[in-house]
């Protein structure tokens, strides 16, 4: 016990002095794989809030008001209820089927979804409440998340209205899991806003996007420590927006995004290394009419990712300490056609990257840290000249 103690602390401490930029864990050291579960798949999937039951999570920024934090405390084991603070993607469903980037997006922000005006600025709505309530049902779960954000700006001389500046979105999940095979989920939401003028009000430009996802994980068993993982997510979203003079011209982008993976996950009957990789290919097609007035300005894009690898593992060194790598490739391509005009194919994109990272474990309470590229392959600064620090993210996850 005292050796934990004194491993843990030297941790902290060390953490402490030398943390660089910190708001993740330790699903961005295994590069954002999927097929190795993880608490964070709570964003994911909200109804595994009842597995994580009676927890609190917080990554850390470099800054006080960067990083989040999420308390999952059910009245009970058979329910959870949750509550994340400043997680950007509390109206955005970033789903399992980030294969190509992390799937940890809105770490450090209260918000990453910006609304975007004809001609206006965009206003990025800060959110209001991020919640969750899971419950089981029988070997099941079933769970939801409910998230909303607003920002609102108004101008009044001599109680005569000048000018307001309204927006309001929301994100509604539900999912379930079928015991511990699967996990399934469905997304939808919506951020929209208007631009009011004058002593009538008059509406001078809006503005929308909405977006529904489904997606899930499925595990064959194959054998003893070896099972077989599936993903796949299926995304639509449409950006729109409007101005009310002149010839009020309409602008709109809609998207179709289509992405599936498949490997195998590996892990010894003690539990001491888990070692998951999956191929995957993902198709997005984006159709964009820029201005409703304007003929012929239509653009049709489709990108094409294949192949794509994801590479990742985990071993307990020893009681307390925990590595962990991951490395990732992804080949792009990409074909974008303007109505009557031309046509540009990009074939050959690629990309490749890599992470490490470390986690100390003490009874219930873990740290996770990865470590900033320098720091690995130079050292600390006295040794190789690496100013990055030691760690590039870090978080802390406690039971209780």
């Amino acid at each position: 016990m005292f050796k934990q103690v004194t491993h843990t602390l030297v941790a902290l401490i060390t953490i402490s002095f030398m943390i660089s930029v910190a708001h993740a864990d330790r699903r961005t050291s295994l590069g954002g794989n999927m097929l190795i579960k993880d608490r964070d798949d709570t964003f994911v999937y909200p109804q595994l809030a009842v597995k994580y039951n009676r927890s609190i999570s917080m990554d850390f920024g470099a800054q006080a008001g960067f990083g989040n934090a999420m308390l999952i405390a059910g009245p009970n084991k058979k329910s959870a209820i949750g509550i994340a603070l400043n997680r950007g993607d509390s109206v955005q469903p970033i789903g399992g089927g980030s294969y190509v980037t992390s799937p940890e997006l809105g770490m450090i922000y209260g918000s990453v979804l910006s609304l975007d005006y004809p001609t206006q600025d965009s206003v990025t709505p800060p959110t209001i409440a991020d919640i969750f309530y899971a419950m089981k049902m029988g070997k099941n779960k079933l769970g939801f998340r409910l998230g909303f954000v607003n920002r609102s700006t108004s101008q009044v001389n001599d109680g005569d209205p000048v000018g307001s500046n309204g927006v309001f979105g929301f994100r509604l999940s539900a999912g379930y899991s079928i015991g511990k095979k699967g996990d399934f989920v469905f997304d939808i939401s919506n951020v929209s806003g208007k631009i009011l003028q004058g002593k009538d009000e008059d509406e001078v430009e809006d503005a929308s996007v909405m977006n529904i996802h489904l997606g899930g994980r499925y595990y064959i068993p194959q054998g003893k420590g070896f099972k077989l993982g599936t993903m796949f997510d299926f995304n639509m979203a449409n950006v729109a927006g409007k101005q009310y003079s002149g010839d009020k011209p309409e602008n709109s982008t809609s998207t179709i995004a289509v992405q599936a993976g498949v490997g195998p996950v590996y892990k010894n009957k003690e539990k001491k290394y888990t070692v998951a990789m999956h191929a995957h290919l993902g198709f997005i097609s984006k159709n964009e009419e820029p201005n409703t007035e304007v003929k012929d300005d239509e653009i049709a894009t489709t990108t094409i990712f294949f192949p794509g690898f994801n590479m990742a593992m985990e071993y307990q060194i020893r009681d307390w300490l925990v590595f962990r790598s991951s490395a990732s490739y992804n080949h792009v391509i990409k074909s974008s056609e303007e109505v009557n005009k031309t046509v540009s194919n990009d074939n050959g994109n690629s990309g490749f990257g890599w992470n490490a990272g470390l986690g100390f474990l003490m009874e219930n309470i873990r740290i996770d840290g990865t470590l900033s590229h320098g720091f690995v392959t130079a050292g600390p600064q006295f040794m190789g000249g690496n100013a990055q620090g030691l760690f590039s993210l870090v978080s802390a996850t406690a039971k209780f």
